[in-house]
């Protein structure tokens, strides 16, 4: 049986529990989106550094490196920025990466090794001020690979 002053008193718990319940599902949801376009950055390195390894002898092995790393990354609100090395020397055009890369006959010291470094700036999905939760997310997203060179 209840008293008469405990009317709504179930009211007003909630109404103190529903703020926090509330912050906890778009922490839930911030994070889940974070970790979802750091899965897709990090698959896109790994792409992009096979493509790279593998373009020894090719025309355009930075352009379809990025070819490569773009159609991975196309759900992404942005492009990713790359930075792309083989045997150490950065090589930012196709003639800088074939030079890099060697012909067919003629190929990079034994070990060379292709490198794919991205940098993505992160926009989280639910960019609201509440309770300032995008704060507390990173505005940038970093993924490394790296791959012998065949």
């Amino acid at each position: 049986m209840k008293r008469k002053g405990q009317r709504g008193a179930v009211a007003v718990e909630f109404a103190f529990i529903l703020p926090l319940l509330l912050a906890i599902v778009f922490a839930v949801f911030q994070f889940s989106w974070y970790i979802s376009n750091y899965l897709m950055l990090t698959d896109a390195a790994a792409v992009g550094a096979h493509v790279l390894a593998s373009e020894r002898g090719y025309t355009k092995p930075y352009t379809d490196t990025q070819t490569a790393i773009f159609g991975v990354t196309k759900p992404l609100s942005g492009k990713p920025t790359i930075v792309a090395s083989v045997g150490g020397v950065t090589c930012s055009s196709d003639s800088a990466c074939q030079a890099a890369l060697g012909t067919m006959t003629a190929g990079p010291a034994t070990g060379a090794v292709a490198n794919v470094s991205l940098t993505y700036a992160f926009s989280p999905i639910l960019n609201t001020g509440l309770w300032d939760l995008t704060s507390m997310m990173p505005t940038q997203i970093k993924a490394s690979m790296a791959e012998a060179i065949q």
